[in-house]
């Protein structure tokens, strides 16, 4: 079986998304392979939207751009979404993301330095903290305000 190829593509309105695949881990059963989606835009500069796919079925998912990059490093996030990297000796690394409650929740891997290098591209359209400077309030403010949009 090939490798499935990596696409990133960038947009001129600021938007990149990564096609790659990640693995489904199941206890004691072999791994699920999916395709994996990852979008970012400007125009939502905090937020990473996820979709994963198999055969007749996909979920959709929205991630912090923020919690994904600290997750590069070490184990964060709360709630129903959790993101850590495993480094064995001797691999490349992968990235697990857990989505959804403890009790009821998927875990996915994917190559930690695709992943990496993705995010890098994020960071060129929107870099780190400047996030807020790229949200358009104007322009969702004028029709409820009653005015024309900027």
């Amino acid at each position: 079986m090939s490798k499935p190829v990596t696409l990133t593509e960038v947009h001129p309105h600021r938007v990149t998304t990564l096609r790659h695949y990640a693995h489904l881990v199941r206890a004691d059963r072999p791994a699920v392979p999916l395709d994996l989606e990852l979008h970012y835009t400007a125009l939502d500069p905090f937020a990473i939207r996820v979709v994963l796919r198999t055969e007749g079925a996909s979920v959709r998912w929205s991630l912090s751009r923020e919690a994904l990059l600290l997750g590069l490093r070490r184990r964060e996030g709360i709630g129903d979404v959790a993101v850590w990297p495993v480094r064995p000796p001797g691999t490349p690394g992968r990235l697990c993301i857990r989505l959804g409650p403890l009790r009821a929740c998927a875990v996915f891997q994917a190559d930690w330095d695709v992943i990496s290098d993705w995010l890098d591209v994020t960071l060129q359209l929107v870099p780190s903290g400047t996030e807020s400077d790229h949200l358009q309030w104007e322009d969702f403010l004028a029709p409820l305000l009653g005015r024309e949009e900027a």
